[in-house]
Protein backbone atom coordinates (compact mmCIF):
# COMPACT_ATOMS: atom_id res chain seq x y z
CA UNK A 1 0.00 0.00 0.00
CA UNK A 2 1.37 3.39 -0.97
CA UNK A 3 1.13 6.22 1.52
CA UNK A 4 0.23 9.79 0.67
CA UNK A 5 2.64 12.70 0.98
CA UNK A 6 3.90 13.69 4.42
CA UNK A 7 6.60 12.58 6.83
CA UNK A 8 6.13 9.13 8.30
CA UNK A 9 5.72 9.55 12.08
CA UNK A 10 8.50 7.96 14.09
CA UNK A 11 5.93 5.77 15.83
CA UNK A 12 4.97 4.28 12.46
CA UNK A 13 8.51 3.80 11.15
CA UNK A 14 9.15 0.69 13.25
CA UNK A 15 5.80 -0.77 12.16
CA UNK A 16 6.08 -0.08 8.43
CA UNK A 17 9.74 -0.44 7.46
CA UNK A 18 10.88 -3.52 5.55
CA UNK A 19 9.64 -6.84 6.91
CA UNK A 20 7.91 -5.05 9.79
CA UNK A 21 5.34 -3.79 7.27
CA UNK A 22 4.44 -7.39 6.50
CA UNK A 23 4.19 -8.33 10.18
CA UNK A 24 2.01 -5.30 10.89
CA UNK A 25 -0.41 -6.19 8.12
CA UNK A 26 -0.49 -9.91 8.83
CA UNK A 27 -1.29 -9.31 12.52
CA UNK A 28 -4.17 -6.91 11.77
CA UNK A 29 -6.14 -6.89 8.52
CA UNK A 30 -4.28 -9.97 7.36
CA UNK A 31 -6.07 -12.07 9.97
CA UNK A 32 -9.37 -11.12 8.38
CA UNK A 33 -8.31 -11.59 4.77
CA UNK A 34 -6.83 -14.98 5.62
CA UNK A 35 -10.26 -16.09 6.82
CA UNK A 36 -11.72 -14.78 3.58
CA UNK A 37 -9.18 -16.79 1.61
CA UNK A 38 -9.88 -20.02 3.49
CA UNK A 39 -13.61 -19.64 2.86
CA UNK A 40 -13.24 -18.69 -0.79
CA UNK A 41 -11.20 -21.76 -1.63
CA UNK A 42 -14.13 -23.91 -0.44
CA UNK A 43 -16.42 -22.39 -3.07
CA UNK A 44 -14.77 -24.45 -5.81
CA UNK A 45 -14.35 -28.18 -6.20
CA UNK A 46 -11.03 -29.41 -4.82
CA UNK A 47 -7.98 -28.12 -6.68
CA UNK A 48 -6.80 -30.80 -9.07
CA UNK A 49 -3.31 -32.31 -8.82
CA UNK A 50 -0.93 -30.91 -11.40
CA UNK A 51 -2.72 -27.56 -11.56
CA UNK A 52 -1.00 -24.29 -12.41
CA UNK A 53 -2.23 -21.55 -10.08
CA UNK A 54 -1.87 -17.77 -9.99
CA UNK A 55 -1.71 -16.31 -6.47
CA UNK A 56 -2.59 -12.88 -7.83
CA UNK A 57 -1.67 -9.75 -5.80
CA UNK A 58 -0.30 -12.33 -3.40
CA UNK A 59 0.97 -10.21 -0.51
CA UNK A 60 2.89 -12.56 1.76
CA UNK A 61 1.27 -15.57 0.09
CA UNK A 62 -1.97 -16.14 1.99
CA UNK A 63 -3.57 -18.04 -0.88
CA UNK A 64 -0.42 -20.08 -1.54
CA UNK A 65 -0.21 -21.13 2.11
CA UNK A 66 -3.85 -22.22 2.28
CA UNK A 67 -3.53 -24.24 -0.91
CA UNK A 68 -0.33 -25.97 0.18
CA UNK A 69 -1.72 -26.74 3.63
CA UNK A 70 -5.02 -28.17 2.41
CA UNK A 71 -4.65 -29.13 -1.25
CA UNK A 72 -2.51 -31.37 -3.43
CA UNK A 73 1.27 -30.93 -3.16
CA UNK A 74 1.95 -31.46 -6.87
CA UNK A 75 0.85 -28.03 -8.06
CA UNK A 76 2.77 -25.07 -9.45
CA UNK A 77 1.98 -21.67 -7.97
CA UNK A 78 3.05 -18.36 -9.50
CA UNK A 79 2.79 -15.64 -6.85
CA UNK A 80 2.85 -12.04 -8.09
CA UNK A 81 2.59 -8.63 -6.45
CA UNK A 82 4.22 -5.18 -6.65
CA UNK A 83 4.90 -4.71 -2.92
CA UNK A 84 8.47 -5.96 -2.61
CA UNK A 85 8.67 -6.43 1.20
CA UNK A 86 5.79 -8.91 0.98
CA UNK A 87 7.42 -10.71 -1.94
CA UNK A 88 10.71 -10.92 -0.04
CA UNK A 89 9.02 -12.63 2.91
CA UNK A 90 7.22 -15.11 0.66
CA UNK A 91 10.38 -15.83 -1.36
CA UNK A 92 12.36 -16.64 1.78
CA UNK A 93 9.69 -18.98 3.14
CA UNK A 94 9.15 -20.68 -0.20
CA UNK A 95 12.88 -21.37 -0.50
CA UNK A 96 13.20 -22.53 3.10
CA UNK A 97 10.23 -24.89 2.86
CA UNK A 98 10.85 -25.96 -0.75
CA UNK A 99 7.37 -24.88 -1.76
CA UNK A 100 6.41 -25.13 -5.45
CA UNK A 101 5.98 -21.35 -5.55
CA UNK A 102 7.65 -19.00 -8.01
CA UNK A 103 7.59 -15.38 -6.84
CA UNK A 104 7.82 -12.37 -9.14
CA UNK A 105 7.16 -8.64 -9.04
CA UNK A 106 4.40 -8.06 -11.60
CA UNK A 107 1.39 -5.80 -11.95
CA UNK A 108 -1.88 -7.70 -12.01
CA UNK A 109 -3.08 -5.54 -14.90
CA UNK A 110 -0.22 -6.63 -17.17
CA UNK A 111 1.64 -9.89 -16.55
CA UNK A 112 4.20 -11.85 -18.54
CA UNK A 113 2.17 -15.07 -18.55
CA UNK A 114 0.99 -16.65 -21.80
CA UNK A 115 -2.64 -16.90 -22.85
CA UNK A 116 -4.54 -19.82 -21.28
CA UNK A 117 -1.72 -20.51 -18.80
CA UNK A 118 -3.52 -21.02 -15.47
CA UNK A 119 -6.07 -23.50 -14.18
CA UNK A 120 -6.92 -21.15 -11.31
CA UNK A 121 -6.38 -17.41 -10.81
CA UNK A 122 -7.11 -16.33 -7.26
CA UNK A 123 -6.94 -12.74 -5.99
CA UNK A 124 -7.61 -11.96 -2.31
CA UNK A 125 -8.66 -8.33 -1.56
CA UNK A 126 -6.56 -6.91 -4.37
CA UNK A 127 -9.03 -5.89 -7.06
CA UNK A 128 -10.04 -2.66 -5.27
CA UNK A 129 -6.51 -1.30 -5.73
CA UNK A 130 -6.33 -1.96 -9.49
CA UNK A 131 -6.67 0.51 -12.36
CA UNK A 132 -9.90 1.04 -14.31
CA UNK A 133 -12.04 0.00 -11.39
CA UNK A 134 -10.52 -3.47 -11.48
CA UNK A 135 -11.36 -4.11 -15.13
CA UNK A 136 -7.77 -4.23 -16.43
CA UNK A 137 -6.75 -6.87 -13.90
CA UNK A 138 -9.92 -8.89 -14.48
CA UNK A 139 -9.30 -8.90 -18.22
CA UNK A 140 -5.79 -10.18 -17.55
CA UNK A 141 -7.22 -12.94 -15.36
CA UNK A 142 -9.54 -13.96 -18.18
CA UNK A 143 -6.74 -13.88 -20.77
CA UNK A 144 -4.38 -16.06 -18.76
CA UNK A 145 -6.97 -18.64 -17.67
CA UNK A 146 -7.44 -21.88 -19.56
CA UNK A 147 -10.94 -22.65 -20.85
CA UNK A 148 -12.71 -24.33 -17.95
CA UNK A 149 -10.40 -22.57 -15.48
CA UNK A 150 -11.62 -20.63 -12.47
CA UNK A 151 -11.10 -17.07 -11.28
CA UNK A 152 -11.76 -16.22 -7.64
CA UNK A 153 -11.82 -12.53 -6.75
CA UNK A 154 -13.20 -10.62 -3.77
CA UNK A 155 -13.64 -7.13 -2.37
CA UNK A 156 -14.60 -5.56 0.94
CA UNK A 157 -18.31 -5.24 1.72
CA UNK A 158 -18.06 -3.68 5.17
CA UNK A 159 -15.16 -2.99 7.55
CA UNK A 160 -15.98 -2.15 11.17
CA UNK A 161 -12.76 -0.18 11.68
CA UNK A 162 -12.88 2.03 8.57
CA UNK A 163 -15.35 4.70 9.76
CA UNK A 164 -13.50 5.16 13.09
CA UNK A 165 -10.25 5.76 11.18
CA UNK A 166 -11.97 8.47 9.13
CA UNK A 167 -13.37 10.08 12.28
CA UNK A 168 -9.93 10.17 13.93
CA UNK A 169 -8.53 11.68 10.74
CA UNK A 170 -11.14 14.46 10.91
CA UNK A 171 -10.63 15.08 14.62
CA UNK A 172 -6.86 15.51 14.51
CA UNK A 173 -6.10 16.55 10.93
CA UNK A 174 -9.08 18.82 10.36
CA UNK A 175 -11.72 19.14 7.67
CA UNK A 176 -9.47 20.89 5.11
CA UNK A 177 -7.80 17.60 4.11
CA UNK A 178 -10.66 15.09 3.77
CA UNK A 179 -9.94 11.38 3.95
CA UNK A 180 -10.03 10.25 0.30
CA UNK A 181 -13.18 8.41 -0.67
CA UNK A 182 -12.85 5.26 -2.80
CA UNK A 183 -13.31 6.17 -6.49
CA UNK A 184 -15.54 3.09 -6.93
CA UNK A 185 -18.31 1.77 -4.69
CA UNK A 186 -17.59 -1.91 -4.05
CA UNK A 187 -19.94 -2.42 -1.09
CA UNK A 188 -22.94 -3.85 -2.97
CA UNK A 189 -21.06 -6.38 -5.12
CA UNK A 190 -22.31 -4.86 -8.38
CA UNK A 191 -18.90 -3.59 -9.50
CA UNK A 192 -17.36 -7.01 -8.96
CA UNK A 193 -19.94 -8.74 -11.16
CA UNK A 194 -19.79 -5.93 -13.74
CA UNK A 195 -16.06 -6.14 -14.37
CA UNK A 196 -16.11 -9.93 -14.59
CA UNK A 197 -18.77 -9.78 -17.31
CA UNK A 198 -16.96 -6.98 -19.14
CA UNK A 199 -13.73 -8.99 -18.96
CA UNK A 200 -15.37 -11.84 -20.85
CA UNK A 201 -16.78 -14.21 -18.21
CA UNK A 202 -20.31 -15.44 -18.91
CA UNK A 203 -22.77 -14.12 -16.33
CA UNK A 204 -24.34 -17.57 -16.00
CA UNK A 205 -20.95 -18.93 -14.89
CA UNK A 206 -20.38 -16.35 -12.14
CA UNK A 207 -21.30 -17.19 -8.56
CA UNK A 208 -21.39 -14.14 -6.24
CA UNK A 209 -21.99 -14.18 -2.51
CA UNK A 210 -21.25 -12.19 0.62
CA UNK A 211 -19.52 -13.60 3.67
CA UNK A 212 -18.77 -12.24 7.14
CA UNK A 213 -15.94 -13.05 9.57
CA UNK A 214 -14.95 -11.85 13.02
CA UNK A 215 -11.72 -10.77 14.68
CA UNK A 216 -11.59 -11.52 18.42
CA UNK A 217 -9.03 -9.81 20.65
CA UNK A 218 -8.39 -9.71 24.37
CA UNK A 219 -9.47 -6.36 25.76
CA UNK A 220 -6.41 -4.47 27.01
CA UNK A 221 -2.90 -4.72 25.56
CA UNK A 222 -3.77 -7.08 22.70
CA UNK A 223 -6.63 -4.88 21.51
CA UNK A 224 -4.68 -1.64 21.83
CA UNK A 225 -1.70 -3.15 19.99
CA UNK A 226 -4.00 -4.21 17.18
CA UNK A 227 -5.51 -0.71 17.04
CA UNK A 228 -2.09 0.98 16.92
CA UNK A 229 -0.88 -1.25 14.10
CA UNK A 230 -4.13 -0.74 12.19
CA UNK A 231 -3.77 3.05 12.53
CA UNK A 232 -0.17 2.83 11.35
CA UNK A 233 -1.13 0.75 8.31
CA UNK A 234 -4.28 2.58 7.20
CA UNK A 235 -4.01 6.18 8.44
CA UNK A 236 -1.49 7.02 5.73
CA UNK A 237 -4.28 6.76 3.15
CA UNK A 238 -5.30 10.19 4.41
CA UNK A 239 -1.75 11.54 4.22
CA UNK A 240 0.64 11.77 7.15
CA UNK A 241 0.61 15.07 9.04
CA UNK A 242 2.89 16.63 11.63
CA UNK A 243 0.18 16.24 14.26
CA UNK A 244 0.33 12.46 13.90
CA UNK A 245 3.79 12.27 15.44
CA UNK A 246 2.89 14.78 18.14
CA UNK A 247 -0.40 13.19 19.21
CA UNK A 248 0.05 9.58 18.15
CA UNK A 249 -1.11 8.05 21.44
CA UNK A 250 -4.18 10.29 21.55
CA UNK A 251 -5.10 9.26 18.03
CA UNK A 252 -4.73 5.58 18.86
CA UNK A 253 -6.73 5.96 22.07
CA UNK A 254 -9.54 7.72 20.23
CA UNK A 255 -9.57 5.02 17.54
CA UNK A 256 -9.80 2.32 20.21
CA UNK A 257 -12.68 4.09 21.95
CA UNK A 258 -14.60 4.61 18.70
CA UNK A 259 -14.07 1.01 17.62
CA UNK A 260 -15.70 -0.29 20.78
CA UNK A 261 -18.84 1.73 20.00
CA UNK A 262 -19.27 0.60 16.39
CA UNK A 263 -22.36 -1.44 15.41
CA UNK A 264 -20.02 -4.18 14.17
CA UNK A 265 -18.21 -4.48 17.51
CA UNK A 266 -19.12 -6.41 20.64
CA UNK A 267 -17.27 -6.04 23.95
CA UNK A 268 -18.07 -8.91 26.27
CA UNK A 269 -16.27 -11.09 28.78
CA UNK A 270 -12.99 -9.24 28.41
CA UNK A 271 -12.93 -9.72 24.65
CA UNK A 272 -13.48 -7.35 21.72
CA UNK A 273 -15.14 -8.92 18.68
CA UNK A 274 -15.20 -6.98 15.39
CA UNK A 275 -16.87 -7.99 12.13
CA UNK A 276 -15.83 -7.52 8.53
CA UNK A 277 -17.44 -8.81 5.37
CA UNK A 278 -16.61 -9.45 1.74
CA UNK A 279 -18.18 -10.01 -1.63
CA UNK A 280 -16.59 -12.95 -3.41
CA UNK A 281 -17.07 -14.12 -6.96
CA UNK A 282 -16.11 -17.46 -8.52
CA UNK A 283 -16.14 -17.32 -12.31
CA UNK A 284 -15.52 -20.17 -14.75
CA UNK A 285 -14.00 -19.38 -18.13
Amino acid sequence: MAFNAGPLPKQAVALLTGKAKVTTYESTGGKTTSKFAAHNLTLMSAIKPGSTIHDNACGAGTISRHILQNGPSDVKIHATDIDQPFLDVLSEEAAKNEWPVEVSNQKSESTSFADAFFDYDIMNIGIIFMSSGGLDATREMHRTLKPGGFAVVNCWKDITWMLPIILVHKAFRGETTPFPAPPINWTDGKQLRKILVEAGFEESKIHLENHEVTTVLEEGDEFRGWVEKTWAYLAGIGGWHEVDGEKWDEEVDMLAALLKKQPGTKVEGGKVTMTASQWVAVAEK
